[in-house]
């Protein structure tokens, strides 16, 4: 594998997650200002509840793409994580904890410096933090799982994590277990139930030309499969209320999403505008993850109840987009910016020929 050539594929791959899941928290939005759900904001709200597994795949397909093109070094994984990913986990979470407590006066110390720990540690400090915690749990075990190394055994991981998914999903009930260990298995942020993902992304690095060869040759098989897949989603809402986004069918939804993005990129790259665009969001979609709940709140408790109309929301979802946007900007040219909120350069170039991806340039 040519190096740096799947950069591209995954700045779509996060473009497309950091769009799904600010879509998921805006249609949240309006069910709360609405106190129900609208037919369309429903379907939006629900057809747009990969874009977090997503961010999980394309962590493990880093990480793992990393080990077989330069090998695993601890040293240098530590500290890169630690500035990528641990320094801004406890920026963005004392700032969540700071602003709660100047606007809603809720202090983070009033269950006690224990739940107070806990709840830091499973990012339950804000609604949207867990995702953090759960990339952090999965770094306890990288250097374990960067052991595999053939594409059997990563079918044979692949299929083990599928199982430790389902079961964590659907068969492990936190009444079985006592004390601490009781509320780590009903947390959200419990690692066995997003495992699947990460190991996926550890798959796919080691079957990658595979992977995006055969994405390309069924590329319409998968767009229909993408359909059903955004149908699907709001029907199984109706069978099941049931929500979350890592939700046990989407052991079959993910891949099939992962296969078609790699399967388009190619074509995306080769229109200028979309190249950029897909370039600018991916390298931006951590600071997009981080910050967009903060922009929204903002919106909530200062703009009037009437705003809120279903004509507008197109409207309103583009300037949550353009404020978050504004504000990671603002941030990288503050002293400090760039290690509270890491945004990877990318290097302007080509666009995508049909003979692959230009390479791009990752920090």
């Amino acid at each position: 594998m040519k190096q740096q050539a799947h950069i591209f594929d995954i700045h779509v791959m996060r473009a497309v997650g950091c769009l799904m899941v600010v879509l998921v928290h805006v249609s949240a939005l309006y069910y709360v200002q609405h106190g129900d759900w609208q037919d369309v904001i429903l379907f939006l709200n629900q057809a747009s509840r990969f874009g977090t597994p997503i961010f999980a795949i394309v962590s493990g397909l880093l990480l793992f793409l990393q080990v077989r093109n330069k090998g695993f070094f601890f040293q240098r994984f530590f500290s890169s994580r630690l500035q990528k990913i641990v320094i801004p986990f406890l920026f963005w979470t004392a700032f969540y904890l700071f602003y709660l407590w100047i606007v809603f006066g809720a202090n983070p110390l009033d269950s006690g410096i224990k739940r107070f720990l806990f709840e830091v540690a499973f990012g339950e400090t804000y609604s949207h933090l867990y995702f953090i915690s759960i990339v952090l749990q999965f770094y306890l075990i990288f250097p374990l799982l960067q052991l595999i190394r053939s594409k059997a055994a990563w079918m044979i991981a692949l299929v083990v994590s599928a199982a430790i998914h389902v079961y964590a999903m659907k068969y492990m009930d936190p009444s079985q277990f006592d004390g601490l260990l009781a509320r780590i298995v009903e947390q959200r942020a419990f690692l066995p139930k997003w495992i699947f993902f990460f190991v996926f992304g550890g798959f796919l690095a080691y079957n990658w030309e595979t992977a995006k060869q055969w994405a390309y040759k069924w590329r319409v098989g998968l767009f229909v499969g993408v359909l059903l897949i955004l149908y699907f989603a709001a029907v199984e809402y109706e069978w099941g209320r049931y929500i979350g986004s890592n939700r046990v069918s989407n052991i079959i939804n993910l891949p099939i999403l992962i296969l078609f993005i790699m399967a388009i990129a190619e074509k995306v790259g080769r229109n200028p505008l979309l190249h950029t665009v897909a370039s600018k969001l991916g390298a931006m979609s951590m600071g997009i993850y981080l910050i967009h709940p903060f922009v929204i709140n903002m919106l909530q408790r200062n703009m009037p109840e009437g705003v809120w109309r279903l004509s507008l929301f197109p409207l309103w979802y583009v300037v949550v987009m353009a404020i978050t946007i504004g504000i990671i900007l603002l941030v990288q040219k503050l002293p400090f910016g760039r290690v509270i909120l890491t945004v990877p350069s990318v290097k302007t170039v080509k666009p995508a020929t049909k003979s692959g991806n230009k390479d791009l340039k990752e920090a």
